[in-house]
This record gives structure tokens, C-alpha cells and sequence, in this order.
């Protein structure tokens, strides 16, 4: 069985990539459940969407820092 990065409960950034924006923030959220087995794959309720659930990859990477790794990762991929 795969260990998941994040908890029950845990609150994250979900990120989305747009072909013409880049990667961006897509908002907060809370975990609610852990999907399959497969790391970073979960069911997330948005901060701004309560009682609503969507199932979302979770990027580990940018969770410290997300306007840094938005910049970086956007610099790097040609979108800054």
C-alpha cells in the first residue's frame, strides 16, 4: 500500500496548468480523502466551496511556498 503525503484534515494548495497562463493557484482546500493508491491523489473540499468535493493531484512541491514555486516553476516552463 502507497503512504500518502498528506492526511485527513491536512489544508493545501491545489494547483491547475493552463496552456496559456501556466501553472496558478487554484485555491485552498482541505483534505477529505485519500484516493487509491497513488500519492498526492485525493478528494479535497475547496475553502470556498464548502460541503462540495472534487477529486484533485495534490503537488507536494509548492505546498511551503506557493507564489515562489508558481514563479519559479512559470520561469522555468517559459510562462514568466
Amino acid at each position: 500500500m502507497t503512504m500518502h503525503t498528506f492526511k485527513v484534515g491536512d489544508e493545501i494548495t491545489i494547483f491547475q496548468m493552463s496552456p496559456s497562463k501556466g501553472l496558478f493557484i487554484e485555491g485552498a482546500a482541505t483534505i477529505r480523502k485519500l484516493i487509491n493508491d497513488v500519492d498526492e491523489h485525493y478528494l479535497v473540499e475547496f475553502t470556498t466551496e464548502p460541503g462540495e468535493t472534487y477529486e484533485r493531484f495534490v503537488d507536494r512541491d509548492g505546498q511551503d511556498n506557493p507564489p515562489r514555486y508558481i514563479r519559479e516553476f512559470n520561469k522555468k516552463t517559459g510562462y514568466a
